[in-house]
């Protein structure tokens, strides 16, 4: 080289070097170990089941504004991120939380089978004990010396850390209706959804005490209900007398107010229950020698109870209960030990807030499935009420028990649960463009409920109250927080119901269909569905794997090839043109699906079937291969599926905003596995252990400058 080229590389070294396209060793020196975390507090805010375009649709209109200034001052998905195979809440809520698939965490759908454990008739569900095998955001957290708080946050207390978590509850009772005049078609119908519809027998009031005696010219009246319990051990029958009379002393007969006293309390008005008007929804602690029985003798546990209707001339009375419940929670910090003890074994967190907050509550679908409630009171129960008890257990969490908690991981339920009832509802066709039955029908048949905008607006309303709830836990983490906002799956409308047992028992793999999903049909079954949403699982009974198994191993690929052909061939004899299954997966298949390991060596069907809208496989119909279903919006259907003009949106959401979030445009190809490491690689410590996502090292403002 001579000295001319010499010092021509020279100056072009320097020039790359001035441009930053050849790092300097001083800098590469910095990239292991920065001086300080970019994001000191963060907070991971998931909402089940939003859709990325309807929270920016909605947050256009000014619905929305805190998810508005995120995406203002930080970054978003463009449509949001990928989920896992499949987007449903037991895969979505577990990826996100540990940066790894299913075939790591181990849950491979909302229920599903354990290969070669106990029977064949084994159900797991994705919260019970022991299913998360991965390790988790908030464990590597609080390894690392951080405080952490996960607050409704699904799957949570299977992380097992120290620190509060709240998640779902404890139910120990029925739900139902007391109602007048008797409907023997609503009987039916609670029956058929498990819920209890009990008559009203309005009687002349006799034996109270304590109670005002209204007008004269509308002698009070009496009646009963029981709330029938689920857990005869922890929590009894609980009987409830109820005083009706007229609270205006105005000489015109006009029933108005309903006393509930507990029936050991003999109709001593002094120690009722609930005072209500109609439209009041109003909660009744259940403390003391009222509270919980047996080895919970003496905890608290609470419901809820609303008085729908009372007609002045008592036509008609309706009066609906919700379930006996209790706050689950776990706490094992010092702030937590300083809580007031219960009796054994009692978390003193869920005494505290069982004890003190509003009591524990979700929307529900049977009632309203059922018939016996209204969409209003479903709509209240699930979002004022959710309110009331989310925002009080959010608020002492981060305010008071624990305020300076570095990672907060806070869920909010309500929109996955409103998409579920109404999506459908205000779509008018699938995706091939042929018309919705159930649009603006919620009997699918007959004249239109005139309701398009009423439904449209609760799923809005849903929307908004994740938005609130955003709001208010960003409040408790101070004037700045790093925030990461997400969803667990996107939505789509559906309205027909495939019955897989139906299809199984037609191929001649089980004698009789099976009545409940993931058990076994009739004897010997050789296959039987595990499903959730779009997606179902098909397992074999294998003679060497699972106890009892009936299908020989030489056996096994005809077997599966038998299912792939029922449902391959499976046609809708309403619509015999229309598509229903997407795909058909052989477990090894599983390994990547749409980039998503989902093949578990244990819990992954032998067979997978994939289904496309408007089909999915809950509430389906006895003896029918697919029919109508009584709800209309469902996801776990492939994650990249996207017709946006229809109404479906598999991907979840994704907005960033805060100290160590970079300004930008939307950003394509966010995966929900790569939230975790990259929120661990923002606090500066070591990320989930089992997690195969990568740190987005391009949503923060100098990406060179942070390595791994």
């Amino acid at each position: 080289m001579n000295m001319r080229e010499f010092l021509f590389l020279a100056l072009l070294l320097g020039l790359l070097l001035e441009q930053g396209c050849v790092p300097r060793y001083r800098e590469a020196q910095d990239l292991s170990k920065p001086a300080k975390p970019a994001a000191a507090k963060v907070m991971f805010f998931v909402a089940d089941g939003m859709r990325p375009d309807l929270m920016e649709s909605y947050a256009r209109q000014g619905f929305m504004p805190t998810y508005l200034k995120l995406m203002d001052e930080g970054v978003r998905g463009d449509n949001g991120l990928v989920q896992a195979f499949p987007p449903n809440s037991g895969v979505g809520w577990y990826t996100l939380a540990t940066g790894a698939y299913p075939a790591q965490h181990g849950s491979t759908n909302n229920t599903f089978h354990r290969a070669g454990e106990d029977d064949f008739n084994n159900l797991t569900s994705y919260s019970m004990p022991g299913v998360l095998q991965a390790d988790t955001l908030a464990s590597a957290a609080e390894r690392a010396g951080k405080k952490v708080a996960q607050i409704h946050w699904v799957g949570g207390v299977n992380a097992k850390i120290s620190g509060p978590t709240v998640e779902f509850g404890h139910y120990f009772s029925n739900r139902g209706v007391l109602a007048a005049p008797f409907d023997s078609s609503e009987e039916a119908s609670a029956g058929a959804f498990g819920v209890s519809y009990q008559a009203a027998f309005l009687a002349p009031a006799r034996g109270w005490t304590q109670v005002p005696a209204g007008d004269p010219s509308a002698p009070p009246r009496q009646t009963i209900f029981t709330i029938p319990t689920k857990n005869p051990a922890e929590n009894p029958d609980r009987i409830y007398d109820v005083y009706i009379y007229d609270s205006r002393v105005d000489g015109i007969p006009a029933y108005d107010r309903v006393i509930l006293v507990a029936n050991a309390y003999a109709k001593n008005g002094s120690r009722k229950s609930a005072d209500l008007t109609p439209g009041d929804f109003k909660e009744v602690k259940l403390r003391g020698v009222d509270g919980l029985t047996g080895t919970r003798a003496g905890q608290t546990a609470s419901f809820y109870i609303k008085l729908i209707s009372l007609a002045p001339d008592l036509t008609s009375f309706r009066l609906y209960f919700t379930p006996v419940a209790r706050v689950l929670a776990t706490c094992a910090t010092d702030a937590c030990h300083a809580l007031p003890p219960g009796g054994t074994g009692e978390d003193r967190l869920e005494k505290y807030i069982a004890d003190h907050l509003p009591g524990y509550i979700l929307s529900d679908l049977a009632p309203l499935h059922a018939g016996i409630i209204d969409e209003d009171t479903f709509v209240q129960q699930g979002l004022e009420l959710e309110a009331i008890y989310g925002n009080a257990v959010t608020s002492f969490i981060l305010g008071t028990l624990q305020p300076d908690t570095d990672l907060a991981l806070v869920g909010y339920p309500t929109p996955d649960e409103f998409q579920h009832q109404f999506l459908g509802l205000i779509t008018p066709t699938d995706m091939d463009g042929t018309p919705n039955p159930c649009y603006d029908r919620v009997r699918c048949k007959g004249a239109l409920d005139h309701r398009l905008a009423i439904r449209e607006g609760y799923i809005r309303s849903a929307y908004a109250g994740a938005d609130a709830k955003l709001a208010l836990a960003r409040k408790w983490r101070g004037t700045h927080p790093t925030v990461f906002a997400a969803s667990d799956h996107g939505f789509a409308p559906h309205w027909y119901a495939v019955n897989a047992g139906q299809i199984l028992e037609e191929a001649g793999l089980q004698p009789t269909a099976q009545t409940a999903n993931c058990r076994a049909g009739g004897a010997p079954t050789r296959a039987k569905a595990c499903y959730s949403g779009a997606t179902a699982q098909i397992y074999i009974s294998l003679s060497g794997r699972d106890p009892g198994g009936v299908v020989p191993a030489a056996d096994y690929e005809n077997v599966r090839n038998q299912i792939g052909d029922a449902f391959r061939n499976l046609a809708d004899p309403e619509n015999p043109d229309k598509q229903v299954v997407l795909k058909i997966l052989k477990k090894e298949e599983l390994r990547n699906v749409e980039g998503s390991d989902s093949l578990h060596p244990t819990r992954s069907g032998d067979v997978v079937v994939v289904l496309r809208p408007p089909y999915q496989f809950n509430a389906s119909t006895p003896g029918k291969r697919i029919a109508l279903t009584p709800f209309f919006g469902s996801h776990g259907y492939l994650p990249n599926l996207v017709d946006l003009p229809h109404q479906v949106n598999m991907r979840g959401v994704f907005v960033a905003a805060g100290p160590g979030i970079r300004k930008q445009d939307p950003l394509p190809g966010i995966r929900a596995v790569d939230l975790a490491p990259t929120i661990a690689r923002l606090m500066d410590f070591p990320g989930p252990i089992h997690a195969r996502g990568k740190i987005l090292f391009n949503l923060f403002p100098s990406p060179g400058k942070m390595g791994e």
